[in-house]
């Protein structure tokens, strides 16, 4: 019997021999939020096409904290961000200060961002989009060095605010995530589940809920320039109207083949938002209640980029009638002056946390649906498949969306400041990396 299952065990049969109202809840949980709205005038991220720095806040953006902690103590931090994505140096500096300031290892830190594109730019993510000045760039920097430091604070402070909790999960479904490669590929898959995690206080009463979705934070337009959580914001707020004194928090799913559907005004950003928060409060309360252990794993894979053009194709793509791809070019054409070559491969982090029954997988970079799916028939339909948590450093496709190429094949990838698409290896390193992750969590297939 692993060491686990023995304190488990014997916490439950201790637990069990007192009358119901002294027994000691099986989870001690905080919960605390920060304003993350930046200045106006700052560049928003996500869209290329967007001509205007943010002149308004049309809804204030957030970031938010949950600490759990189980009956041996073990604990672990998920918070989730209303931002497009972080960057790699982003989330070292993050995590490098929580481990100091608050004793919180990686592996037990999930960063999770909403990736609306009504929020500020992290550091230089996507910087090929952008034609900004060498000032604005500045405000960005000023303005990620200021989240960051909130992020730790908040990490803190939810630590400090544990008191004894119960959860319990339960998973709806939500029905506007529409597979946006049409073009491509009619019959696309989409994943409507909503998984629903809530946290309630010894009297029963709610202190959060977690909710998650797949799909892209994209009803709101480019030309959209005000901040705003997109459909994820609105149904965070709307749940936090509906349930006074509680705290809501979202997790981005394997939605980077996913948009919603419709979109394009505000009036189906409240739509949507809406829906979703109807999604979870239909299960709230009927789920089955979440018992420890808590474990927690993490990796790092290496995904290997295909064969990159040479410096010749590169001067070529200096003439192409697309400003983007020419910014693109100079860029890439930089980097083989300065290393003598393109980056060869990403690094891409990987998380379990294991909160009893309920394993939940995260994912770096925008992930497709076919992985939530692919983890799902390997570990059961009640798995947490979550993505762009970590950094976010460009899409991460199937086997299958490589093969047919597209804006989430490969052809994105040069807003990143990426050579091109992954290897067909990609799919591969992703779902070993998971597997061997589950078995360190103790997670079998099939279970």
């Amino acid at each position: 019997m692993s060491l686990d299952r023995r304190e488990f065990l014997l916490a439950f049969a201790a637990a069990s021999a007192m009358p119901a109202t002294a027994r000691p809840l099986p989870w001690r949980a905080g919960i605390a939020t920060v304003d993350i709205t930046p200045p106006l005038g700052l560049w928003m991220g996500g869209y290329a096409a967007r001509t205007q720095p943010a002149l308004g806040i049309a809804q204030p953006l957030h970031a938010k904290a949950l600490a759990l902690s189980d009956v041996a103590g073990r604990r672990a931090v998920v918070v989730t961000i209303d931002v497009l994505g972080l960057t790699d140096p982003a989330v070292q500096h993050i995590s490098r200060a929580v481990r100091e300031q608050h004793g919180l290892p990686r592996e037990r830190l999930l960063l999770c961002s909403s990736h609306t594109h009504c929020g500020p730019i992290i550091r230089d993510q996507l910087a090929v989009a952008y034609n900004l000045t060498p000032a604005q760039w500045d405000d960005v920097r000023a303005s990620t060095r200021r989240i960051e430091g909130q992020i730790v604070d908040v990490v803190g402070r939810a630590l400090g605010a544990m008191q004894p909790a119960r959860l319990r999960f339960a998973q709806g479904t939500a029905g506007f995530a529409a597979n946006r490669r049409t073009a491509i590929n009619p019959d696309g898959p989409v994943d409507h589940a909503v998984p629903v995690l809530t946290v309630e206080r010894r009297d029963g009463s709610l202190a959060a809920v977690v909710f998650g979705y797949a799909c892209h934070n994209t009803t709101l337009p480019a030309s959209f320039v005000s901040y705003h959580g997109d459909y994820a914001g609105v149904a965070k707020a709307e749940l936090e109207r509906r349930h006074p004194g509680a705290t809501a928090l979202f997790i981005q799913g394997c939605g980077a083949d996913a948009n919603p559907s419709p979109r394009g005004t505000v009036e189906l950003v409240e739509r949507h938002g809406r829906e979703l928060a109807d999604a979870v409060d239909r299960v709230m309360g009927a789920g089955t209640h979440v018992v420890g252990p808590l474990r927690a794993a993490f990796t790092t894979v290496s995904l290997d980029y295909a064969p990159a053009p040479d410096a010749d194709a590169w001067r070529r793509r200096l003439a192409d009638s697309n400003p983007h791809v020419r910014s693109h070019a100079q860029m890439m054409l930089d980097v083989v002056a300065r290393d003598g070559h393109t980056v060869t491969a990403e690094p891409a982090p990987l998380h379990v946390l294991r909160l009893g029954s309920l394993p939940i997988v995260a994912l770096s970079g925008e992930v497709v649906i076919d992985y939530a799916m692919a983890v799902k028939r390997r570990y059961g339909g009640g798995t947490w498949v979550a993505a762009y948590t970590d950094s976010v450093f460009g899409y991460v496709p199937s086997a299958r969306v490589l093969r047919e190429g597209g804006y989430e094949g490969g052809d994105a990838m040069l807003y990143f400041g990426r050579p091109g698409p992954f290897a067909d290896s990609a799919e591969s390193r992703v779902m070993g990396g998971v597997d061997r992750l589950m078995a360190a969590a103790g997670i079998a297939p099939g279970s």
